[in-house]
């Protein structure tokens, strides 16, 4: 099973050094401007960039299959269109897109002539910005003449192989090997190999054989050579070894014995055969260098027998069988587990079993095949049951379960297999009439630096926040939990007095044509909130860059606070709990929204404060929500589901009664029953992006990925589940990172 990238973000650092912006290649009308441009005044309008035609194409190299281009880079240019053909009418046409100004065409035809031109395109590949430049024309190469190999020789034989090397041939990939010792090279064998040197075993003492070689393409389909010469080598005759004796056998468990025998002068090693039946139908063999070891994987309350041999290094019999001895193992004291049933969900098998006593772990072992060949393998301790996830509807599965140690060693059999068939899925509820878009999203501080401050995607907040406007703008939440809305004061011209980032995201958003207001506008908790200096302390509501912003249109404020969070003796930004009691204007429905964003650290000390701090989050709801609204809890709670010793946070809001839509409980990739989100999208990834452009995710589609950003909800309907990201075609990350995480969004229906 597929374990998802363990991560929790660190603290972010204190200052950002501004990487390159991408410029939009169109007109931007003044209010739109003042959104997305990074400072532009109401009033002004910023005209497109001007792009160059590519100039300068040439080739830089070829060979018989590729040719490497390179070309000056036009100013502003995000991306190139190569378009490559051979045709005089184009109608052979590929197209390639780079970001460097230089790229390798690949999968080229020897001695071919291609002609080559280059054209500017936006980061998306959708708008052509340039025309293409003049075409170039580059000829591959022919293609490398190969030499037969040459000085093929033997540099040792043993009785039962022949060792041997020969002169590497220049730009061949692989070579044949062709052996045979009869005259009309009727018992031919064939061997590749990949370096000038080969060992040939399993041949038979005292006997010539005949080597030549040849040069083959990578895959063994071409031959690229004639063969060699052959060379002639004759095996040595086998030494003569000993039958050992002294076998001694001594039990260490009811599936394992010790075994030792008097050594055999210069025997290289020995084949112990183990076996119950008279017929030695179900030997098994184990070998040695030594004269000593265990055998394992022996059954319980068994008479073996046991003999041993000299053998070479290529498995060879060397010498006969010693006289065989008997042993018995003794009784097991983990027994098989008994009573092993099962309960099928449409998309979920709850097993359970007898506990063994004792036993220190489980395996249960799920197929989809009655043989088990297809097995895959999960371990549970202190438990005697398993909901086994991710599984199909109207499917039949297969499971076994067995005790093992520690170290993953068999220590009863296998339970007969149960074959378990999966329920048919349920029908698809009603779509949700009226529902309520709520969204959590960090937007990573304006002074943050990316986790690698070295990371090319970590721009500065003037170039990423037209990408967390259109990020929000896209989805239109109702009411959204922010988190790293910075209160302190932007190195923003035009602004007196300053702009914090949370007023900045806000007014960008308003004039980009959403509708959006704070349910708090405060900076400080001070006298003076405006700023921190020479503060005198006064509870404004101010809860740093953890703020709640909300649509007027379709949410009505009733009331809001904040409360500061326990910080121990942890010297960091004070961390809060932003709430409202808010009303769903078109259904007149009330509900209580919080949100949070917990301290990062891993250092020691802040596993249980984040404890702490969501144990205080859960009084202050109770303590505030005393009409026993439904409730709508967000945040970065900065813990995930693989976090040790456990997701804290997590279990003590699940515990107070909240739920988590996703179903993504504790060390588990697939949604647990418990999941309400009825419609998901993209939740395969995880929320914390690292500003990578291969995403951070789980491969299995159907699964969760890793979140340490959350969406909480007490019970009601979740119709759609988002996991908003802007991907392409082949599921990578494009264009500009808006921030460091995610933001997620959910639709829900309020009871």
């Amino acid at each position: 099973m597929n374990i998802s990238h363990r991560h929790i973000r660190p603290r972010k650092g204190p200052l950002f050094v501004a990487a390159l912006a991408l410029i939009l290649p169109i007109l931007i009308a003044a209010p739109q401007a003042n959104a997305l441009s990074g400072g532009a005044l109401q009033g002004e309008t910023i005209a497109a960039p001007a792009y160059a035609v590519p100039v300068g194409l040439k080739s830089t190299g070829q060979t018989d299959q590729s040719i490497s281009l390179a070309w000056v880079a036009s100013a502003n240019v995000p991306r190139y269109r190569v378009q490559v053909y051979s045709k005089a009418d184009m109608s052979d046409s590929v197209f390639y897109r780079f970001t460097d100004p230089a790229a390798e065409i690949r999968g080229l035809v020897k001695s071919t002539a291609y002609q080559f031109r280059i054209r500017g395109i936006s980061a998306d590949g959708s708008v052509n910005l340039t025309g293409y430049s003049a075409p170039i024309t580059v000829t591959t190469a022919a293609a490398p003449a190969f030499a037969v190999p040459a000085g093929l020789k033997s540099t040792g034989q043993t009785d039962q192989s022949i060792s041997l090397v020969w002169v590497a041939s220049a730009n061949v990939p692989r070579y044949r090997i062709q052996v045979y010792s009869k005259a009309d090279m009727s018992d031919s064998v064939f061997y590749r190999f990949e370096t000038p040197s080969a060992v040939i075993a399993g041949l038979v003492k005292s006997t010539a054989y005949q080597f030549r070689i040849r040069g083959i393409s990578a895959d063994g389909s071409v031959n690229l050579t004639g063969y060699s010469a052959p060379i002639t080598v004759t095996t040595a005759a086998a030494p003569a070894f000993a039958v050992p004796s002294g076998l001694n056998t001594s039990v260490t468990s009811h599936s394992s014995i010790s075994v030792s025998w008097n050594p055999v002068a210069n025997a290289p090693g020995y084949r112990v055969q183990v076996y119950s039946k008279s017929d030695m139908s179900d030997s098994g063999f184990t070998r040695f260098t030594g004269a000593s070891g265990t055998i394992t994987g022996l059954k319980p309350e068994t008479v073996y027998f046991a003999r041993v041999r000299v053998i070479g290094a290529a498995g060879e019999n060397l010498s006969g069988y010693s006289p065989a001895v008997s042993f018995t193992t003794p009784v097991d004291p983990y027994p098989t587990p008994s009573e092993f049933t099962a309960t099928a969900t449409y998309r979920t098998a709850n097993l359970s079993w007898n506990a063994v006593p004792n036993a220190p772990q489980y395996r249960v072992a799920v197929a989809t095949r009655p043989d088990m060949s297809d097995a895959t393998w999960h371990r549970y301790a202190g438990v005697a049951s398993a909901e086994m996830r991710g599984l199909s509807p109207l499917s039949t599965y297969y499971f076994q379960v067995r005790v093992i140690d520690e170290a993953g060693d068999a220590l009863s059999s296998y339970t007969p297999v149960l074959a378990v068939t999966t329920k048919a899925e349920p029908p698809a509820p009603p779509e949700l009439v009226n529902p309520l878009t709520v969204a959590s999203y960090n937007i990573m501080c304006a002074n943050c630096v990316a986790e690698d401050e070295d990371n090319p995607n970590a721009l500065p907040w003037a170039d990423r926040r037209g990408a967390v406007v259109d990020t929000i703008k896209s989805k239109m939440p109702d009411i959204v939990g922010i988190q790293e809305a910075s209160q302190a004061w932007l190195n923003e011209p035009g602004y007196k007095g300053g702009i914090s980032q949370f007023e900045d995201l806000l007014q960008r958003l308003n004039t980009a044509g959403a509708h959006y207001a704070p349910t708090n506008d405060k900076r400080n908790n001070c006298v003076n909130s405006t700023t921190p200096t020479e503060c005198v302390y006064a509870d404004q509501g101010a809860s740093q860059g953890t703020r709640i912003f909300y649509n007027p249109d379709t949410v009505e404020i009733l009331r809001s606070g904040s409360k500061a969070l326990p910080m121990g003796s942890i010297s960091e930004n004070q961390r809060y709990l932003a709430w409202a009691v808010a009303k769903q204007k078109n259904t007149g429905k009330l509900f209580f929204f919080a949100d949070t964003h917990l301290l990062s650290g891993q250092a020691d000390g802040y596993y249980e404060l984040r404890k702490q701090q969501a144990d205080a989050i859960v009084d202050i709801i109770k303590n505030e929500n005393t009409d026993a609204l439904p409730v709508l809890m967000t945040g970065d709670l900065n813990s995930s589901k693989w976090r040790e010793p456990s997701n804290a946070p997590y279990d003590a809001f699940t515990a107070a009664g909240l739920i988590d839509p996703l179903g993504n409980d504790y060390l588990q990739e697939f949604p647990s029953m418990a999941a309400t989100a009825e419609h998901r999208i993209h939740t395969d990834l995880n929320s914390w992006n690292g500003l990578e452009y291969t995403p951070r995710a789980n491969q299995n589609p159907a699964a969760n990925g890793t979140y340490i950003d959350y969406i909480f909800t007490s019970k009601m309907r979740v119709g759609e589940w988002e996991t908003v990201a802007n991907l392409d075609a082949a599921g990578n990350y494009v264009g500009t990172f808006p921030s460091d995480h995610n933001m997620i969004v959910a639709k829900v229906g309020l009871p």
